[in-house]
């Protein structure tokens, strides 16, 4: 199955490269939108946030990502554009940076490695791109309930965790804290989905299921 963490084979060999350790603090900025990528970004350990800033006041989150052995920064080392996204660190994080050639060169020596890097960066292109179009082209009432009922599930390895704030919940939606609130209030009242300190939950997961299939049959 996929994982956002890259295979310990990889990790090992990628390590046999590494120098220095290094460590950001709590809120420091890891990457910065925009900013040409020079090496590749093994993060240890630790948890960090990515978000998407268009410029007006307004950002993207697309939630936390605890980090184990991670990769960040493989497709700008691939396709050799500035970075996406600004990975923040939401704890501290302990880090290695590694020389793009040395990642290159084991990726043109290991067809294996090669072909599992690519299944995982597709893998992970996917199922952003779907909640993205989601969020685009469906009601915002939809994408809660279809995230609250994902998380439920627990089938979808590629979801970042959600935020424990409700600024950042509404930023991760595209939307503001006005409009999220009161969708939330309306799936609340509708017995769907309940508040909990772990963030939301369903009530009820068949009724919630019946609920995002209705907007399928429109």
């Amino acid at each position: 199955m996929f994982q956002y963490h890259f295979s310990t084979t990889l990790v090992e060999q990628l390590l046999s490269f590494a120098g220095n350790s290094f460590q950001h603090r709590k809120k420091e900025i890891l990457i910065h939108q925009d900013e040409p990528l020079s090496k590749l970004i093994l993060v240890r350990s630790g948890t960090v946030s990515f978000s998407y800033d268009v410029g007006n006041g307004r950002r993207l989150l697309l939630g936390q990502l605890d980090c184990n052995n991670t990769l960040i920064g493989e497709i700008e080392a691939l396709n050799n554009q500035p970075c996406i996204y600004t990975v923040t660190c939401l704890s501290d994080v302990q880090y290695n940076l590694i020389e793009l050639k040395h990642w290159r060169q084991l990726l043109l020596e290991q067809p294996d490695l090669s072909l599992y890097t690519a299944q995982t960066i597709a893998a992970k292109f996917t199922e952003n791109q779907k909640i993205n179009l989601d969020k685009l082209l469906l009601p915002l009432s939809y994408n809660i309930a279809k995230d609250c009922l994902l998380r439920a599930e627990d089938k979808h390895s590629t979801l970042l965790r959600a935020y424990s704030t409700v600024s950042a919940e509404a930023e991760r939606f595209a939307t503001t804290e006005r409009a999220y609130r009161r969708v939330v209030s309306e799936l609340v009242q509708k017995g769907l989905i309940e508040r909990t300190n772990a963030g939301l939950k369903p009530v009820d997961l068949n009724a919630l299921n019946d609920f995002v299939d209705s907007f399928s049959q429109l």
